[in-house]
């Protein structure tokens, strides 16, 4: 099993299983007015980078679990004719389909809303923004999701990675500085942005 090195935390060794599960836990300990508060916070950040002003294409998520709420930031995109997509899986991939409105999403895989499969998006379509959720950041960019690898393998297919800048947003407890925990299946984020602060990985 791989292990992962703090390099400023008590704990001397951790694993990713180990680190799944106590940010697992310590997001459900949070209120719902937590999760809004927090992700507002996040929305806030995300309009005033601007990170969608050049990108027509912007895929988004639906959150459960007390992940951060993109419903803010999919509304201020809808406001700006973004054409916007959410992920739908089947077997091991996960593809993104265009949504229009909210309401154009039903109960699926994992009990996580997902879109029909109407318009999917492709390069063809041109460069997209990714807002992508995550139960950890490192600072390098990379994360930890529930172990299923959908968004490592949906960036890997990509032929060019460029096609497509990848952002992580997390509530600020769950961006850890100072620890590594990749290995050769991940994909790194471009960056990573808390209710607190905001970090972009250098190429």
């Amino acid at each position: 099993m791989m292990t992962v090195r703090l390099r400023t935390s008590a704990r001397n060794m951790e694993t990713k299983k180990e680190i799944r599960s106590r940010l697992k836990k310590q997001r459900s300990l949070l209120g719902v007015d937590e999760c809004g508060s927090m992700s507002h916070e996040i929305y806030k950040r995300l309009i005033a980078l601007e990170l969608d002003r050049e990108y027509d294409n912007i895929l988004l998520y639906s959150a459960i679990r007390n992940e951060v709420n993109t419903d803010e930031y999919f509304a201020y995109l809808i406001n700006k004719a973004k054409r916007i997509y959410y992920p739908r899986v089947s077997g091991n991939t996960m593809s993104f389909y265009r949504v229009r409105s909210l309401d154009e999403l039903n109960c699926g895989s994992f009990n996580i809303k997902e879109p029909d499969m109407t318009k999917e998006y492709t390069q063809a379509d041109g460069r997209a923004l990714m807002i992508v959720p995550g139960l950890a950041f490192s600072d390098t960019g990379y994360r930890i999701g529930y172990g299923k690898g959908f968004y490592d393998r949906y960036l890997s297919s990509f032929t060019k990675r460029d096609t497509v800048m990848a952002v992580g947003v997390g509530y600020d407890f769950q961006l850890l500085s100072g620890m590594t925990f990749e290995d050769e299946y991940d994909v790194p984020l471009d960056g990573v942005i808390t209710d607190k602060r905001e970090v972009f990985i250098d190429e």
